[in-house]
């Protein structure tokens, strides 16, 4: 028994001489790199040590295989949203499928295009539009990056879900279903960006199906990193987040974050993917957005109502010139559920064809409903209006 008790006491003691020899390294390490690991893509929206925090983790493909200077535009192939409680030790992810159909520009397109078009700033203000959330920070990965991180913690551990045999031109993949593997960046990035086989067969739910394999995939690394073993390759790990990733997070913060996240028990991470239903529009396969099924989770993200308490102070008055019944309600309706308060509707006395946003001493406050109605054209108000900030004309572009 004795010697029992001793075994468990020097195991113990090895753990905590790992994670304190680890940590401090890591510590040291990263307020040396200073600001090194920052972007200056998209500012961050700080917020107070303690306090929830959402974090948007953006994968981007290789872009164009035949561009050898590897600067075409790249589309983001894994979107993430996490929330961080970091008192209550909670975290809460969310995947959103690329597939989604969103309004970008006026026209719509699939997410995953908004960072070919305009970067992280149009991803994340495309997302926060259509969550209607504000995101604090950005973390952004490419595969070669990703490889490296995986193997500068010593690879991964993973059950196989599904036989994967496929070889192209990028990928080359043979796995069989229900092995424990151990994965090396090389075999992780094939791993997580499997969908299908050369016969076809694949994830039932397609993309679906790959994110729920990513969402384990990132847990697995989650629990190797708290193992003794994966705590002394923190050090190695940071170092190569340094060199290959960009985010708007400060080392500062990244500190802070390491030391909380080290007491998040696995069962506190809870990860959903967006709800919704793949669906041909146009011949396109698009994943469509179900706004009312995402409600509940989504208050997880919903940390300050940002969005909504900015929308509460704008007054907008909707007048209909189509002559078609019920347009007027239509958009009001849209509008009040985005936070507008909109104070009254009405008739237009002439006809027109496109749709007008009129916008009274406050531009900012047209900005926002001309991108959320979609459509119409903007045009400062020659006098003020006491009811309003904001008077829509419905033109024949609102009638769907």
């Amino acid at each position: 028994m004795k010697k029992k008790k001793r075994k468990v006491f020097k195991i113990f003691i090895f753990i905590c001489i790992v994670f304190i020899v680890t940590t401090a390294a890591a510590l040291g390490y990263l307020m040396s790199l200073k600001n090194n690991i920052t972007s200056s893509e998209l500012p961050a929206k700080e917020v107070e040590a303690n306090k929830p925090v959402n974090i948007l983790m953006l994968g981007v493909d290789a872009g164009d295989y035949d561009n050898k200077k590897g600067n075409s535009p790249k589309r983001t192939d894994t979107m993430i949203l996490a929330s961080f409680y970091p008192k209550e030790g909670k975290i809460y992810m969310l995947s959103i499928p690329r597939d989604t159909r969103v309004k970008i520009n006026g026209h719509y397109e699939k997410i995953n295009a908004a960072h070919a078009m305009g970067g992280v700033p149009l991803t994340v203000k495309t997302i926060e539009k259509m969550l209607e959330i504000e995101i604090n920070y950005y973390i952004k990965i490419d595969y070669e990056a990703f490889k490296k991180c995986i193997d500068a913690i010593g690879g991964v551990d993973v059950v196989v879900p599904f036989d994967m045999n496929y070889d192209a031109y990028d990928i080359k993949i043979h796995f069989n279903k229900g092995d424990k593997v151990h994965l090396n960046g090389e075999e992780a990035e094939k791993f997580v960006r499997w969908r299908k086989n050369n016969d076809g067969s694949g994830y039932a739910m397609g993309d679906l199906g790959r994110i729920s394999t990513q969402q384990e995939f990132i847990i697995n690394v989650f629990k190797k990193l708290k193992t003794p073993s994966g705590m002394v390759k923190i050090p190695k790990l940071i170092d190569t987040l340094s060199k290959n990733v960009k985010t708007n997070m400060d080392s500062k913060t990244m500190v802070s974050y390491l030391f909380k996240l080290k007491n998040i028990k696995e069962s506190s991470i809870e990860k959903k993917i967006l709800q919704g239903e793949p669906k041909y529009i146009g011949g396109i396969s698009y994943f469509i957005y179900d706004k009312e099924k995402n409600t509940n989770y989504l208050s997880h993200f919903r940390l300050n109502n940002t969005e909504s308490s900015k929308k509460k102070n704008i007054k907008v008055i909707i007048l209909n010139s189509t002559g078609k019944n019920g347009l007027a309600s239509e958009y009001k309706n849209k509008l009040i559920s985005l936070g507008y308060d909109v104070v009254e509707i009405g008739n237009y006395s002439k006809k027109l064809n496109t749709t007008v946003i009129n916008y009274y001493n406050q531009e900012v406050y047209g900005n926002d409903v001309y991108e959320d109605i979609g459509l119409g054209k903007i045009s400062a108000a020659n006098k003020n209006n006491d009811k309003a900030d904001v008077v829509v004309i419905l033109g024949s572009d609102a009638i769907k």
